[in-house]
């Protein structure tokens, strides 16, 4: 089958996911979307084991196997995702809570992945299985990042505060590039081995973080300027799509943290942007197309994501594991949470209850699969694959849909 028939097979299976969620369930779309794909492709895996000559899960097991998932996210997917959703963030709202959003992204970021290493490492020894605290290290960068996109339309509905809405939004839309460029740091010192110390870490880190920020800055700058000297919405349009694919195009070349240069345009686009250089109906038009694109971009994400269940092994041993990690993993994001805003915030004004609900809030997706299936082969990939897919469906479907009462028990 051509890329083209692909495409249009995968479109269509999409659409109709997303109906049957809007008929019958009427669940939010993330979650939606995961759990009808997630059911489908079990049921592909009953069908396979009653009509093995018949089954049609072979021609879809071939196409999930050779489709390249983690460039499909990590290259051409996050940065026009993460544009959609910084454009709709208030830069007044952000800074008025930057404290708080810059020590979970960051400080909260550092903590959850040590955490989670320890744990994983731990649990490991638990059965006798040796995992070497890098591969650790790899997997608790991976998981730690969260995704603002399934918990937008949920925070609406659940009638979340306001400020405790931007702070989760914030640290996700940053959390994503600092949890990023540290797995790929990471990644760099495994492979350097010996050649690769901590200064040269640390150096890469501040170089991808900060360099990619500025770029941002500075391209959103230079479109802001465009935009300010016309009043053409459907060239406006094409600029802002113009902004996020030269953003990543550029930051990938010059070895920067492509979601952070996204981001810092998107903030600036959608604030400064959208008072001093556009009009009413570029507003408009520029606002429903980033929408068009979030949401189809978004589909397909958690479709995948729900599909992804049949590239698993689903062996006993890595499923028990599997399982026991994510308490683990909930765990170093509660004391991540905790220990980060308390550096931020006097004593005593961070409860147990407000812990836990950025804890529960901050939901994992797309991206630590993607990461995952960046490993190179081997068993430990095998094995960080059934952790990060339990960690992710757990997130997504369990937390996801509770969101409304964990909110609703934080009011009370």
């Amino acid at each position: 089958m051509d890329l083209y028939a692909w495409f249009t097979f995968f479109l269509t299976f999409t659409v109709l996911c997303g109906y049957l969620n809007y008929r019958f369930l009427k669940l939010p779309s993330a979650i939606g979307l995961t759990l009808v794909a997630f059911v489908l492709a079990l049921l592909l895996l009953v069908e396979e084991r009653l009509w093995p000559a018949r089954s049609i899960l072979s021609p879809l097991l071939s196409f999930l196997a050779r489709f390249p998932f983690e460039k499909a996210l990590l290259h051409w997917m996050l940065g026009f995702l993460l544009f959609a959703g910084a454009l709709h963030v208030e830069l007044e709202t952000l800074m008025a809570r930057l404290k708080s959003i810059l020590s979970l992204a960051t400080l909260g970021v550092f903590i959850s992945t040590g955490l989670t290493a320890g744990l994983v490492f731990l649990l490991g020894k638990l059965v006798g299985l040796n995992i070497p605290l890098i591969w650790a290290l790899l997997f608790g960068a991976l998981i730690a990042p969260t995704d603002p996109v399934a918990v937008l339309s949920l925070f609406k509905k659940a009638g979340v505060e306001k400020e405790r809405e931007i702070v989760i939004v914030g640290e996700s839309l940053l959390n994503d590039g600092v949890a990023v460029v540290l797995f790929l740091s990471i990644y760099e010192m495994m492979k350097a081995e010996e050649h690769f110390g901590l200064g040269q870490f640390f150096l890469l880190l501040g170089q991808e973080a900060l360099g990619g920020l500025l770029l941002g800055a500075a391209l959103g700058y230079l479109s802001f300027l465009l935009l300010k000297s016309i009043d053409d919405y459907e060239l406006e349009v094409l600029i802002t799509l113009a902004l996020v694919m030269l953003c990543f195009t550029l930051a990938e070349r010059l070895h920067l943290s492509g979601p952070l240069a996204v981001v810092a345009a998107g903030l600036l686009i959608g604030n400064h942007g959208r008072r001093l250089a556009m009009s009413p109906l570029t507003v408009e038009h520029v606002d429903t197309f980033w929408r068009l694109i979030d949401s189809l971009l978004n589909a397909v994400l958690f479709l995948l994501v729900g599909l992804e269940v049949l590239l698993l092994s689903l062996k006993p041993l890595y499923l028990l594991l599997a399982l026991a990690s994510i308490p683990a993993v909930l765990a170093a994001r509660f004391l991540s949470v905790g220990l980060s805003l308390k550096i931020v915030r006097p004593l005593g004004q961070l409860t147990l209850r407000e812990t836990f609900f950025f804890t529960w809030a901050g939901l994992r997706g797309g991206i630590a699969l993607a990461l995952c299936l960046s490993l190179p082969q081997g068993s430990l990939r095998e094995l960080f694959l059934h952790f990060t897919y339990l960690n992710v469906l757990f997130s997504v479907l369990v937390q996801g849909l509770t969101i409304p009462r964990v909110a609703a028990f934080l009011k009370n």
